[in-house]
């Protein structure tokens, strides 16, 4: 790794090396998947009196999740926070993503709520993350409540926003799934998204399936 080799020419040469060059070897580390070397370097940045930064503990915390446990990324997490650093929406989407992934969606939004106590409000990466995790787990009424959430704060939701819970609807195929994802096209064409062909077409023929021929044909006065 480049990064490193340069890291063992500084220390060589008694350079001085800073936050910055540290979190880079970090970082470096958790790319190829090196857990531990990234670990060690972290270590011994503490050790020689560099202070970390929120970026250095978000590159280990990002190690961890991707390459380790998130359990062992939580408990980095609570270590930052009892040193007295805040954490930014990048530490807790890292968190938050892996909880999801391990199926801890209770304490990912416990994780949410915490960033607002933080004064760090989530964003609209934090909301899509949890509602995709509920929509794949069949939780759809869950995803829809975040949904409902982000309109009624400061938080818009996106275009990726409105194809994770249309596409979650059409495939569950219900009846009333596939209003309201009728009602989100809509909704999403009056804010200016445009929905791909495919997306339009498969609640389309869902409504149809479903006997909803009447909403069917609003639908397509979007086309025209």
């Amino acid at each position: 790794m480049a990064d490193w080799r340069f890291f063992l020419e500084m220390k060589k040469r008694k350079c001085e090396i800073d936050v910055v060059t540290y979190t880079t070897v970090v970082h470096g580390f958790g790319v190829v998947g090196e857990i531990n070397r990234a670990r060690n370097v972290f270590d011994e940045m503490v050790k020689e009196g560099v202070l970390p930064s929120v970026v250095t503990y978000n590159a280990l915390i990002q190690v961890l999740c991707k390459k380790d446990s998130v359990e062992n990324a939580i408990l980095v997490f609570e270590e930052m926070v009892r040193k007295g650093y805040v954490p930014n929406s990048i530490t807790y989407n890292l968190v938050i993503r892996e909880l999801c992934h391990a199926g801890e969606m209770e304490r990912a939004i416990e994780y949410m709520d915490r960033m607002k106590d933080d004064e760090c409000e989530p964003n609209v990466q934090t909301y899509n993350t949890v509602i995709r995790y509920f929509c794949d787990a069949g939780e759809i009424e869950n995803g829809l409540e975040l949904f409902e959430k982000m309109g009624s704060g400061d938080c818009f939701s996106n275009l990726d926003t409105y194809n994770i819970l249309i596409s979650a609807m059409s495939v569950r195929k219900k009846s009333d799934d596939l209003l309201v994802a009728g009602k989100l096209l809509i909704e999403m064409v009056d804010r200016g998204f445009m929905p791909r062909i495919f997306t339009f077409n498969r609640v389309l023929n869902g409504l149809l399936l479903t006997g909803n021929q009447g909403f069917a044909k609003e639908l397509l006065r979007l086309q025209s």
